[in-house]
């Protein structure tokens, strides 16, 4: 009798160490590993952090380019969504320097109407006014159909923020 439970106990612990194995594997192999590799492939970002978990993927950037990354970015929320299956898929940017989160919170306000007006428009001249009044070295905001890309620098110090753009009772051009 003591051989069988022996037996079984080997058996299950075999079991389970496959089972487990095989997932932890599929999880290296399938998405985490291409994920990393879609990443590195990037010209204008560097990969901060990865942390996928049962139902969500985090994945943390550091933007070295602003003015290309909106594409790539767009590109990496495509891609990444095919390796994810049915995990929500959250890319973070960590340039977030507290000086510049600052000037980002004083004009946030003023930011934020203008989104919810519509009036894209403005945005640049807000970013530039930004620019000017706070001696950065560097300001800009680029928009696509569902973002716009914010970035301020000053010295070594950046802040990079993407602002999800509210498409409810928006014209579009149909094309």
């Amino acid at each position: 009798m003591q051989l069988k439970k022996s037996t079984i106990g080997l058996s299950l612990l075999a079991t389970l160490a496959l089972l487990f194995g095989g997932w932890f594997l599929y999880q290296k192999m399938e998405i985490e590993e291409p994920i990393r590799t879609e990443v590195g492939q990037l010209q204008s970002a560097t990969l901060d952090h990865l942390n996928i978990s049962k139902d969500k993927i985090q994945i943390d950037l550091k933007v070295t380019k602003p003015e290309t990354f909106p594409q790539e970015y767009r590109d990496l929320v495509e891609k990444t969504s095919k390796f994810a299956g049915d995990k929500e898929v959250v890319i973070g940017v960590n340039n977030q320097s507290q000086a510049m989160s600052d000037i980002w919170k004083n004009g946030q306000f003023v930011f934020t109407e203008a989104i919810d007006l519509h009036q894209y428009s403005r945005i640049p001249q807000m970013v530039a006014e930004w620019k000017a009044s706070n001696k950065l070295d560097a300001a800009s905001a680029l928009m696509d159909d569902e973002n716009i890309y914010v970035y301020l620098k000053k010295g070594t110090e950046d802040f990079y923020t993407i602002v999800p753009r509210s498409t409810e009772k928006e014209v579009t051009a149909r094309g």
